[in-house]
């Protein structure tokens, strides 16, 4: 993969879509891996001040942080997700940061467990 930045864009069902990017220096192989795997779809879940899904990738923890900001894109090994952070807080253990949005994540506020979520090339 060539591109330092990969744009997508991150649609709930009934919400109004917020653009993104997955951005390679934050964990090249596993950001890799997920673009190749795009689009990335499944039925939303959410955890303290974040939203996910379950993906179909399985990586180890590629330079974990200990915190995320608020719109930052992340992947948690330990359970195969992708999500978008809400709010800033602390990241779970072995949590690696793959992005972040370039839009407001206000919209994704509404987004209710259960609801489609995709994530998509732009």
């Amino acid at each position: 993969m060539s591109s330092v930045k990969k744009q997508v864009k991150i649609a709930v069902e009934n919400l109004q879509e917020v653009k993104a990017e997955l951005v390679r220096f934050y964990a090249p192989i596993t950001v890799d891996e997920i673009i190749r795997k795009l689009p990335l779809e499944g039925f939303l879940a959410s955890w303290e001040n974040a939203i996910y899904i379950t993906v179909d990738v399985e990586r180890g923890a590629e330079k974990p942080v200990t915190k995320l900001r608020k719109g930052d894109i992340f992947y948690w090994p330990p359970g195969r997700v992708v999500g978008v952070a809400l709010e800033e807080h602390s990241a779970r253990t072995q949590t690696v940061k793959v992005g972040r949005c370039i839009d407001d994540v206000e919209p994704l506020k509404g987004a209710r467990n259960g609801s489609r979520m995709r994530i998509s090339p732009l």
